[in-house]
């Protein structure tokens, strides 16, 4: 949970016709795929916002940096940055509450009177940091403006225990703080259990308690409940209807379980909401490093962005919608579906649906609260997580929320008429979309960002790929691709050409630090476009693990565990195939890639275009394979042209102990001249040593693997599967081999 509170000390910045001053401020927050905003202070150089926000965090978004930019709203002109400042994740996620080691309760739960810790602003950290700016500012020595704010992170598996110590209460009848084995068994009747008697027994017997004569407390009874519910399959019981509560469905309804007075949050027997001593923080960020976020969390009314929903449905769109709070400000998008576990131990909601015949703690079909449907066909925990984030919310008492909705944080401060053009121009703004908005997320920060482009650049490739099929395959293109490569190489071959490093390098806004030789040794820009960098610059992610693979590259990667998945969500060539990939030199290997991975690494101009080794092995014999010039530029790759298997490629093979025989296909594209290998058939190489090299242009390299040689990270993966490409940075790890040491001898 973050809360926006205000901004102190903001400077006077000139208005548009600079005959006065002004400060229009809002705020920009964004973190990994999440973008919000809040609402414009007119007039104020000291504003206040009070508004919150609430997002989920996946495990490996732990490392990410919430990033908060303060802005001055312009009417006509461009909005004027005012300055930035970063919150680490991971500071809050240490500062997290942590469960007993011994019960595995947290101290909330563990308290007799939860209202000292259920307050909703309880536990919250504050913040008031010093605005920063990438430049030197005229204002700085004049003002020292801070945003404060106040940030929690908050563990799924503590909301679940103080919704369970609540629930129980319920149900303790003669309030002794206890739970005898009738009340323990009535609350879990209610919620469509299908626990057995014998089960419910061994709550008691584990704590040395006899069923019948004996009551458990409410933390043994909590501690019950969540150990049953992280029980693998392997060791539930199957269910046994001659001894279950009763004889009835196993999945109960809403509308079942629970009276009419209960589904409004009335207890039958007090007529009072058996939920309303809930005040939590609303929707917690993601369980702590080692849990799972649930694969199903968002209410119905909420709209859940494409590239957070479960991965099964993210190719599916939904409306945008708004509610309206009661203190006029809309909001959107503020409870977003976490991704689906990644731990294979971890129950699924496929492996619930299959599940029927297990006993389970709850199984009811509806929630009572925000009246989601078929919540019986989810995992157990997904079930209770679900209802008490839907328990802990109380959207009445939230001042405001943070308008959300937005792709990325420069959308969030674009104004309507910037929007329409962009539309018109470019295509639709829009994660996954096929369109000149070419949109990454940075691996390094987990910000989503646009690709920097030309706009001639940008509107000529939309004109050129975007629906015109047969447009860009006649051999008059073919010819004047090739032509224009071959004199582009050329042109940037020359002398003169260096004049056009200083403004490349401060459009794209590059490290020059990084490179290893001074600016002014370049003769020409294609001596500078194919430089070198520092060895320091890129260190190799596990050196000492052969069994790591690491990006090939600094590119914009994408990963798919098979190849029908890459064809049917990014490749979208007619005539593609792995045999037309490797062209006739390997056609014959093509049938050992059959079901294995591939990884796609493009490269743009701004990049370093030296690319690298991915995995330790030996060079096999290495292939060109002529052909045409089209770009590579994911509005190409997405068309009917069959882009990798026509353009001119190199085909270098990797015979690894560790991944087998890996195929490294460099593919060239427009504008570039040459591919140039630097290493030579039948060298040993190293993760991370230089294989080649490509002059001006976009590039890519595509890298096929055996079937089940590698398991690529959980982030690229769900990158993948939202056709969203991700900024990775040369020697990173990008995934490991799944093979045991002796499974692949032979292979290679």
């Amino acid at each position: 949970m973050l809360e926006i509170q205000g901004a102190t000390d903001l400077p006077r910045l000139k208005n548009m016709t600079r005959t006065g001053f002004d400060m229009d401020p809002f705020v920009v927050i964004s973190f990994s795929k999440k973008i919000f905003r809040t609402r414009i202070i007119r007039h104020s150089l000291n504003p206040t916002w009070d508004e919150k926000l609430l997002f989920h965090v996946r495990r490996y978004e732990t490392s990410f940096k919430v990033q908060m930019t303060v802005l001055d709203w312009d009417k006509l002109s461009s909005n004027d940055h005012v300055g930035d400042v970063w919150l680490d994740v991971g500071e809050l996620v240490m500062d997290a509450p942590q469960p007993d080691p011994r019960t595995g309760l947290y101290l909330d739960v563990r308290r007799k009177n939860n209202a000292e810790g259920s307050g909703e602003g309880k536990g919250m950290k504050q913040f008031c940091l010093p605005l920063t700016t990438a430049k030197e500012m005229p204002w700085e020595a004049k003002h020292n403006p801070t945003i404060s704010f106040r940030a929690k992170f908050q563990p799924y598996a503590e909301l679940r225990q103080r919704f369970w110590a609540q629930y129980l209460k319920q149900y303790d009848t003669d309030d002794t703080g206890s739970m005898s084995h009738v009340e323990l068994a009535s609350m879990l009747e209610t919620l469509g259990s299908t626990l057995s008697a014998q089960t419910i027994d061994s709550f008691f017997t584990r704590h040395g308690k006899r069923p019948a004569e004996d009551e458990l407390t409410i933390e043994e009874s909590i501690q019950c409940l969540e150990a049953e519910l992280i029980r693998p399959a392997c060791e539930k019981k199957r269910i046994d209807t001659t001894d279950t509560f009763a004889d009835r469905d196993s999945s109960a309804s809403a509308s079942e379980s629970i009276t009419p007075g209960e589904e409004l949050g009335l207890h039958p027997a007090f007529r009072q909401p058996f939920l309303g001593g809930l005040d939590f923080s609303g929707p917690p960020p993601s369980a702590m490093l080692g849990e799972e976020s649930p694969t199903d969390l968002g209410r119905s009314f909420f709209v859940t962005e494409s590239s957070d929903r479960p991965l099964s449905s993210v190719c599916v769109p939904e409306p945008s919608s708004a509610a309206s709070t009661p203190g006029g400000s809309r909001f959107g998008n503020t409870m977003q579906d976490s991704a689906s576990p990644s731990d294979p131990n971890d129950a699924t909601s496929a492996q619930a649906s299959s599940s029927d015949t297990f006993e389970r703690v709850i199984n009811i079909r509806n929630c009572p609260l925000c009246h989601r449907p078929r919540l019986n066909s989810k995992a157990e925990m997904d079930i209770v997580t679900h209802l008490a984030i839907c328990a802990s919310q109380d959207w009445a008492k939230v001042d405001r929320l943070v308008v959300g909705n937005f792709v990325t944080a420069s959308q969030a401060q674009r104004k309507w008429y910037t929007k329409v053009i962009s539309k018109v121009s470019n295509g639709n703004y829009r994660i996954g979309t096929n369109s000149a908005n070419i949109i990454v997320q940075n691996r390094m920060t987990g910000q989503l960002q646009e690709e920097k482009m030309q706009v001639y650049v940008r509107l000529g490739i939309r004109l050129l790929y975007k629906g015109a099929r047969g447009r860009m395959e006649g051999a008059r293109a073919r010819r004047l691709l090739k032509s224009l490569s071959i004199k582009q190489g050329a042109k940037y071959d020359s002398p003169e050409s260096a004049r056009h490093i200083p403004n490349f390098i401060e459009f794209h806004e590059l490290k020059v630090d990084e490179i290893l030789e001074p600016i002014s040794s370049f003769k020409t820009f294609n001596d500078f476009f194919y430089r070198k960098l520092k060895p320091s610059a890129r260190p190799i992610e596990s050196p000492d693990d052969p069994r790591r693979l690491v990006s090939a590259a600094d590119c914009r990667l994408m990963v798919f565990e098979n190849i029908s998945e890459a064809t049917e969500l990014w490749i979208k060539g007619r005539e593609f195939s792995i045999a037309r990939l490797l062209g006739d030199v390997y056609r014959d290997e093509a049938e050992r890639y059959v079901g294995g991975a591939l990884a796609i690494f493009r490269l743009a101009p701004q990049d370093y275009h030296r690319f690298h080794v991915p995995v330790d092995g030996r060079i096999g014999e290495m292939r060109d394979v002529k052909g045409e010039y089209y770009t590579v530029n994911p509005q190409a790759i997405r068309s009917a042209l069959d882009v990798y298997g026509e353009n001119a490629r190199n085909i270098v093979p990797i015979d690894s102990s560790q991944f087998g025989r890996v195929m490294v296909v460099c593919v060239g594209a427009m504008m570039v001249g040459s591919i140039k290998m630097t290493v030579e058939e039948g060298q040993d190489v190293k993760r991370g040593q230089e294989l080649g090299y490509f002059a001006f242009g976009g590039s890519t390299i595509v890298v096929l693997f055996e079937r089940g040689a590698v398991g690529w990270d959980e982030d690229l993966l769900i990158n993948g599967r939202a056709c969203l490409e991700t900024l990775v940075r040369l020697g990173k790890g990008v995934g490991s081999c799944r093979w045991s040491g002796s499974s692949h001898s032979g292979r290679v």
